[in-house]
């Protein structure tokens, strides 16, 4: 049995924090996600794949436009002529709902579309069956487990697979990925974007999204490709990305000068091998140097120009979105007390009751509160950065004084 394993395409969704006139560029930011799930549907045809997994939040929402319908659907015709199935469940982000569609979809598709856990089989092309379990989501939260309604292995398939779209938190599902039954062959998750194998029997995978679409994306592999048989199992990571992020953390000594400070991030940004059409890196500048104060007034400008440089210098391959500087400053006295009493009370502030607390008042605007979802990772990346304005703020008040 030899399949991909995807999930969370987000195909409709567009690409975050990314600005430039370069008409290359736009072009790519305008057909990456088309582009990603081509490359996937030309995985599954090279290497002669029994189906396509596909486990939720294919569009990034429930009502995705007639031109992505139907590009999708193009697609996954491309599969039918080639004899391969797609088993596709619907997640939280493009919830089912039938009238939605404009289109049929291609006879090769195998769709979940009720909450109930729904057991569908195939047969794969050697003649082996494959019983596949799972459900769709219908609104766009799930508040209980689905593993209670997922049955027993089904001893009359060669291969048994689970089919989930949720986590152990929140409402999308939660559960616990210890109570997953243990005699599946294969359980294929689907809604976090990190990719990750939870266990190795049965083989647990997240496959993450295969195109990110943030900066806080960069933790993924691409799609799951994956054999099983009755002697054992294999999986690989394919990257199918037009586009990648990176985080590049860059050292800055004492004795720098600027025009130094900008070929070494420029060195140390280009030294990497970057294989994907655009590859967009934020810059963590971390530095001891004197001239880190000048720095900090003039990051827009230096940002700006490593842009253009680094653009030309990769040939238009990378791009650098953002740049942040941490000054090393160890624990000086800024205005009267130390510099890590700042941090201390920043942290107070990334539990989710107290940051929500502070921002109550734009939580209380009907207009704002639907576009304002915040998670861990945003709570401490906020606070964080907060902290070391308002660090970088005193440093020079202290210094004017």
């Amino acid at each position: 049995m030899k399949f991909i394993h995807t999930a969370d395409l987000h195909i409709d969704q567009p690409f975050s924090g990314i600005h430039s006139d370069h008409a290359d560029m736009k072009e790519i930011l305008k057909t990456g996600n088309q582009q990603t799930l081509t490359r996937i549907v030309d995985l599954c045809i090279e290497k002669e794949v029994d189906f396509l997994l596909v486990v939720g939040d294919t569009f990034h929402q429930n009502q995705p436009s007639i031109h992505t319908q139907k590009f999708v659907m193009d697609q996954f015709e491309r599969l039918n002529q080639a004899n391969i199935k797609v088993v596709m469940s619907f997640g939280n982000h493009d919830y089912y709902t039938e009238s939605r569609y404009w289109f049929e979809w291609p006879d090769n598709v195998v769709l979940y579309k009720k909450e109930e856990v729904q057991t569908k089989t195939l047969t794969l092309k050697n003649g082996d069956s494959v019983a596949i379990s799972g459900f769709s989501y219908e609104h766009n939260w799930i508040t209980d487990s689905k593993l209670p309604e997922f049955p027993r292995r089904d001893i009359a398939s060669t291969y048994h697979i689970g089919f989930y779209h949720g986590d152990d938190t929140g409402n999308y599902a939660p559960f616990l990925p210890s109570d997953l039954p243990l005699n599946y062959e294969y359980w294929a998750l689907g809604h976090i974007h990190k990719s990750g194998v939870l266990s190795e029997r049965p083989l647990t995978v997240y496959p993450g999204t295969p195109q990110g679409h943030t900066k806080k994306e960069t933790q993924t592999n691409g799609v799951a490709y994956v054999e099983i048989d009755r002697g054992g199992r294999h999986i690989e990571w394919l990257d199918v990305a037009a586009i990648k992020w990176y985080q590049e953390t860059v050292q800055v000594d004492d004795d720098i000068s600027k025009t130094s400070l900008l070929s070494h991030i420029e060195t140390t940004v280009l030294e990497k091998d970057y294989l994907n059409e655009l590859n967009v890196v934020s810059i963590h500048l971390v530095t001891t140097a004197e001239n880190a104060r000048e720095i900090l007034h003039e990051k827009e400008e230096v940002l700006a120009f490593l842009q253009e440089k680094i653009y030309q210098a990769s040939n238009k391959k990378v791009w650098v979105q953002e740049l942040t500087i941490a000054k090393a400053t160890s624990d000086k006295l800024i205005m009267g007390f130390q510099a890590s009493l700042i941090d201390d009370l920043g942290r107070v502030y990334q539990t989710k009751e107290n940051f929500e607390a502070v921002v109550s008042d734009l939580l209380n605007q009907p207009e704002l509160v639907t576009s304002l979802k915040w998670d861990e990772e945003d709570m401490k990346d906020i606070v964080t950065e907060s902290s070391q304005l308002i660090k970088d703020k005193m440093i020079f008040k202290n210094e004017e004084d």
